[in-house]
């Protein structure tokens, strides 16, 4: 039983590892000069955040791949192997934010090669960043509402589940699920 909740935990952990991400975005004036000096130490931030997911996935990876051939026991090798999915995975997003950034770099660097002037750069930020507002904004009630759901669906299956060991885990789940979309919510 333990394993399972083990299991489930881990589970979850990957759902949010997926849902939940630095999404607060620029929050300067438009003012090209600010913009830009947001997107180079962002760029760094990209490149800590991409070497630190590689290092940390690749461990896991590593590790449950030795895990697994170690264990005997069918549900700790599932759990082994799943660790090793789940640092692949990590590798893979680490490598994503180490060489492809974030969603400001192809327009910083649009504008920033281009010969327009200050004050058009300074506009046309205006208008990317009240787009990029909105889309932030609509983000965060998909998260509120996938949460909620996930939430509803666990708290149903709870209300089914006739296996007192995992009815907890059901419970537990719905609840997780409620606090992440209440957060999402503020």
């Amino acid at each position: 039983m333990k394993m399972l909740i083990v299991l489930l935990s881990l589970l979850f952990s990957v759902q949010s590892f997926a849902f939940m991400s630095n999404d607060t975005g620029y929050q300067g004036l438009p003012e090209w000069s600010d913009f830009r000096e947001f997107v180079k130490q962002q760029q760094e931030e990209d490149e800590r955040m991409g070497v630190s997911y590689m290092i940390s996935g690749g461990i896991a990876a590593l590790g449950g791949v030795i895990g697994y051939d170690l264990s005997n026991d069918p549900l700790s090798r599932s759990v082994y192997a799943l660790t090793s999915t789940v640092g692949i995975a990590a590798i893979g997003l680490g490598a994503s934010y180490y060489w492809t950034g974030n969603e400001y770099d192809s327009f910083y660097y649009a504008l920033e090669n281009s010969s327009i002037s200050i004050q058009e750069k300074n506009r046309i930020l205006q208008k990317f960043l009240e787009r990029e507002r909105d889309k932030r904004e609509s983000r965060r009630w998909i998260r509120v509402v996938t949460h909620s759901l996930i939430a509803a669906v666990n708290f149903y299956s709870a209300s089914r589940e006739t296996n007192g060991d995992v009815k907890p885990v059901f419970v537990f789940l719905g609840t997780v699920n409620t606090v992440l979309a209440v957060s999402y919510a503020f």
